[in-house]
């Protein structure tokens, strides 16, 4: 059975029993404003533990080999240990040219957290408010949400600091097609790979411009 199958599957089909557990533990094992204290990357990581917690002696139950149970425990466990963190992360900075002359740095990031399904799958957003561990947490997330539905695709995330805001047009199409070269030259943009999508601050103006450059690039999309 495929990760997003087996993740889809706990979701959908959680006992009464687990649902009721997961709730009490929302409510009185962890503290709201302890929640609301962490960083975002840790908020999501502390619930995937929670999560893997709850599904484990039920998984456990349906492994129908001749394992001892401790064996099948630790078999789950370590899947569901190997399926929590991202698979790759990169960070990475680059020059542009501004419209005044100025040549300024950009700092991105691309975080694949699943390959169990490929391409990997997410959002590429600008913010100056961008991070890694944003982008960790969001293609994590974007794991969960395709198994929910059962798409074919792993997670993935994107984030380049910068206010899209204030650039111009082609200062903003100068970012995105130097930024697509390098996403490809570290092998995280493809089509049986890794394909971006809109997010914050990007839209299908921004997709163009990376197919394209990708295109020259490659010769196809």
């Amino acid at each position: 059975m495929s990760v997003s199958r087996l993740l889809s599957r706990r979701v959908c089909a959680l006992p009464r029993s687990l649902l009721a557990s997961h709730r009490q533990w929302l409510s009185t094992a962890t503290n709201e404003d302890d929640l609301d204290t962490l960083p975002f990357n840790e908020m999501v990581l502390t619930f995937a533990d929670k999560a893997a917690d709850i599904v484990t002696h039920s998984l456990v139950d349906e492994d129908t080999s001749s394992m001892s149970r401790d064996r099948k425990e630790q078999k789950v466990k370590g899947i569901l240990a190997f399926i929590k963190p991202c698979n790759a992360t990169i960070q990475f900075t680059f020059p542009v040219h501004m419209d005044d002359g100025r040549m300024a740095v950009v700092e991105a990031w691309r975080s694949q957290h699943s390959h169990h399904r490929t391409p990997c799958k997410g959002g590429l957003r600008y913010s100056l408010d961008v991070n890694e561990g944003e982008v960790k947490a969001l293609a994590m997330l974007m794991t969960y949400k395709c198994a929910m539905v059962d798409v074919p695709f792993g997670g993935a995330k994107a984030g380049v600091k910068i206010d899209p805001k204030k650039h111009s047009v082609t200062e903003l199409e100068r970012i995105t097609r130097r930024l697509t070269m390098e996403f490809a030259k570290k092998g995280f943009i493809g089509p049986g790979l890794d394909v971006p999508a809109p997010d914050m601050g990007t839209g299908p103006r921004e997709m163009s411009w990376i197919a394209d450059t990708y295109a020259m690039t490659h010769g196809a999309v």
